[in-house]
């Protein structure tokens, strides 16, 4: 199928000529996708026609190995209306809570310590800790998001996390016995006002405990679906000990988490006081990254040919079933997806709709792409079901599967995009 072609207006952006972490100008563009839509900015069809698109290229630092987006968007065009919602999530669920649980043992003491996290969504960590008596203070730029927290015992600040917040906090409810952030450091430009604020708001022995989506994983992986511009920074180690050590901070601790398909967590310290001993974790990934290519420029000179060459297997599929009159729905409405389907031209000519389980993204469309987007018991109300499903959810394939064997069983398949094309059913 010929993709369309659509009128694209663009947006307010500014280009980033140096590196956000280190301010190098030494920046190789390593793939540029030209003009997208902002991941998360589902809409409603009247919206359609003042839909804004931004250029996104991905630059690659070869003085800190640091991995962005070239292109950066103001902060309120980007979280001020977002649609992710961490509680949707069962598996995150599970992980914030397991997260909470380790905090607690490690760290922090229930009605002692308080607890700061760096882009809480919907307080779904937070509120672990809460249950368990532990003071704590979540700060997020995401009005319709922060205003779900309704839980008593989260304490939630509408903002983006800053020195002056961090201060805020301080002169509130005291000093932080950990810091912590999940998944936000991809989403901020200024890195250097929020290290000013963790500086401001931890405690001398105090931790500062942070999750990443794995470069690595993104090259190795042809992950390609994670680059977009709400994800800004793309972190290898290296470049994280490089910009921490700018505020007397090191990593002590590196764990690699079985989650969205490539997770790394990093516990950081204080330097100067340094409470925990270093672990042999620290080295092993510095050696990984050394092995695997991750600090060298020419890793990821070749990544656009592989890109393209997974995005021309996955339409050769979709154009094959199409012609043998096949029906086809998209499951999960996630910046995934967004990206996949406006990378590859997949529109309403490949799909009927797309599910999701947020109830916020029923009725609105994709970006870019305006296949309009449902709850999966339209699906189970379907006298004749699709034929297939698109999995643009593909890191929670397994729980996907569990939670869609009925629909696996009467004989509906699902394909998987990445890494690698797959078709499967029952």
């Amino acid at each position: 199928m010929t993709p369309q072609t659509l009128t694209k207006k663009r947006g307010e952006f500014r280009t980033l000529t140096a590196c956000r972490l280190c301010g190098g100008k030494d920046l190789k563009t390593f793939i540029n996708f030209g003009d997208f839509p902002l991941a998360g900015a589902f809409l409603k069809p009247e919206q359609i026609p003042d839909e804004k698109f931004f250029p996104m290229g991905m630059q690659f630092c070869v003085s800190c190995t640091c991995v962005q987006v070239d292109t950066v968007i103001p902060l309120d065009v980007l979280f001020k209306n977002y649609f992710y919602f961490s509680s949707a999530i069962q598996t995150l669920r599970d992980h914030f809570g397991h997260f909470a649980e380790e905090m607690i043992a490690r760290f922090v003491k229930p009605k002692e310590s308080l607890v700061v996290e760096i882009g809480c969504n919907d307080g779904v960590f937070l509120r672990h800790l809460a249950a368990k008596g532990v003071r704590n203070v979540g700060v997020d730029p995401a009005t319709n998001v922060v205003a779900t927290i309704k839980d008593p015992g989260v304490i939630a600040i509408n903002d983006g996390f800053s020195e002056k917040v961090a201060r805020k906090i301080v002169a509130e409810h005291g000093k932080a016995d950990a810091v912590v952030s999940s998944f936000s450091f991809a989403h901020i430009d200024d890195m250097h006002e929020v290290m000013r604020g963790v500086d401001a708001v931890l405690g001398e022995k105090g931790v500062f405990v942070f999750e990443l989506y794995y470069l690595g994983v993104v090259i190795e992986e042809m992950q390609y679906d994670m680059m977009y511009h709400e994800h800004m920074s793309y972190y290898t180690l290296a470049c994280l000990e490089k910009f921490l050590g700018q505020y007397g901070l090191e990593v002590f601790e590196v764990k690699k988490i079985a989650l969205r398909s490539g997770t790394l967590r990093f516990y950081a310290q204080r330097k100067a006081a340094h409470p925990h001993p270093i672990s042999p974790s620290v080295q092993a990934q510095r050696d990984e990254e050394k092995a695997k290519g991750l600090l060298d420029a020419k890793t990821y000179e070749g990544y656009g040919e592989r890109v393209h060459k997974t995005k021309v297997e996955l339409m050769k599929l979709l154009d094959q079933l199409k012609a043998q009159g096949k029906s086809i729905i998209g499951y999960g409405a996630s910046g995934r997806a967004t990206i996949i389907m406006n990378y590859c031209g997949i529109d309403k000519r490949y799909l009927d709709f797309v599910v999701d389980d947020a109830p916020a993204k029923h009725g609105f469309l994709t970006p870019g792409t305006h296949c309009e987007i449902k709850p999966w018991t339209y699906v189970e109300a379907m006298a004749k079901k699709p034929d297939y499903a698109l999995v643009f959810a593909w890191p929670f394939i397994e729980e996907v599967k569990k939670r869609r064997a009925d629909y696996l069983k009467n004989g509906g398949q699902f394909i998987v995009p990445l890494p690698a094309v797959k078709v499967f059913g029952a």
